[in-house]
């Protein structure tokens, strides 16, 4: 260690001790930065019409089911109709014709087994009745 009497010993000055002061003025907070958008997407391209087609297949088929099947009819043959035109054409509307080919199918398909049904009802209610003797 170092010895305070030793000529070799130089002794620091002190600092002044400084009083304290006001904190610094700093400038004003910047504004800040404009907001930077990015261009407006492009609108979506228009879509092709709808085959009308289509959807009164899509409709017929659908009603067809309440109706004894009549429309379900009406509903297979425009929806085939309206493939073969949606192929040349670029409408839209594929799904719906699709919808109106199934919905159309079972609907029928559907109404033509109640039909059978009812008639095998019928003949076996009319045989028993007929060999019971109700009928005379």
């Amino acid at each position: 260690m170092s010895n305070p009497q030793d000529p070799s010993f130089q002794q620091q000055p002190e600092a002044p001790v400084q009083e304290p002061t006001a904190p610094p003025a700093y400038a004003a907070p910047a504004a800040p930065a404009a907001p930077v958008y990015q261009a407006a997407p492009a609108a979506p391209a228009a879509s092709a019409p709808t085959n009308t087609l289509a959807v009164i297949s899509m409709i017929s088929s659908i009603v067809g089911w309440f109706s004894f099947g009549v429309l379900c009819i009406v509903g297979v043959v425009l929806g085939h109709m309206s493939l073969k035109q949606l192929k040349t054409s670029g409408e839209g509307g594929r799904g719906m014709a699709m919808t109106g080919l199934i919905v159309g199918y079972i609907g029928l398909a559907g109404w033509i087994i109640g039909l059978i049904i009812f008639v095998i009802v019928i003949g076996v209610l009319g045989a028993a009745a007929v060999s019971s003797g109700a009928g005379y």
